[in-house]
């Protein structure tokens, strides 16, 4: 190596050569050690520092409404009276339903064992709408005697409300009536549909036919409202009210009728 003197002169330094070739080989090392690991390190603290807002996805359900409940959900109030015995005859459980009656009426108040008792074939939805939160039944007789009445034979409230706690235009939602019918079980199981509006109708209604998938069913519309009337041996059912209630929820209360005997009831 060449090194120039004070006064100038330059001169060879022993083993120059060497020392730099260990300088070079020095800075290679020092260029290696900045891997690309070692990059992406710091590349990492400096997103850590800038401190950035981590994101989760989420998903959204949506629950629908459940717009019916179950008929024996709802508090029927008469089944506080003992049902009757299972061998107890229909004329034994209708003289117990109205020895306990008031005088006056003719609609009396039954459990619906007891009406099970002394009507067997009735039937009732067994789905109703959810406001629906309490059923009153009663069976009805023929001008205070020990006879069942044909229209209607059996009835049944259902109200928002506790019975009679209300007007019945405030409480009352609907009214079920049962009346014995065997003309019009054979006349609706013909096809001729507009025999039967011109034997259910009354006064200015408007008669419609219906096929539901389970049943035909009547619609009959006035000022008042509408009734909608199916046929169910040996009954006609006519059901008047639930005015705020879409039609078509309606129709499924209708076709969920089954025996009220098979009814299942929260204790």
């Amino acid at each position: 190596m060449l090194q120039v003197g004070e006064n100038g002169a330059g001169r060879t330094v022993p083993g120059g050569g060497r020392i730099l070739s260990l300088m070079i080989l020095a800075l290679a090392f020092a260029l290696t050690g900045c891997s690309e690991e070692a990059l992406g390190e710091l590349g990492g603290r400096s997103s850590d520092w800038i401190g950035e807002v981590a994101t989760t996805a989420t998903t959204t359900t949506t629950t629908l409404p459940t717009l019916t409940r179950p008929a024996g959900t709802a508090d029927w109030i008469n089944r506080e009276f003992s049902p009757p015995a299972p061998d107890a005859e229909p004329s034994a459980v209708l003289a117990e339903v109205f020895a306990r009656s008031g005088p006056a009426s003719r609609y009396l108040q039954a459990s619906p064992a007891e009406i099970v008792a002394v009507t067997p074939e009735v039937e009732f939805p067994g789905i109703v709408p959810t406001e629906v939160s309490f059923v009153t039944s009663q069976v009805v007789i023929e001008s205070r005697e020990l006879t069942l009445a044909d229209d209607p034979t059996v009835a049944f409230g259902l109200w928002s409300v506790e019975p009679y706690s209300r007007s019945r235009s405030v409480g009352q939602l609907a009214v079920l009536n049962v009346s014995r019918d065997p003309d019009g079980v054979e006349l609706a199981a013909g096809d001729d549909v507009e025999a039967v509006c011109t034997a259910v109708v009354t006064g200015e209604r408007l008669c419609a036919f219906e096929d539901l998938s389970a049943f035909p069913v009547w619609r009959l519309e006035d000022g008042g409202g509408v009734v909608h009337v199916w046929f169910r041996e040996p009954f006609r059912y006519e059901l008047d009210g639930f005015p705020a209630v879409d039609e078509e929820l309606v129709h499924e209360v209708i076709a969920s009728v089954m025996p009220l005997g098979e009814l299942t009831f929260d204790e």
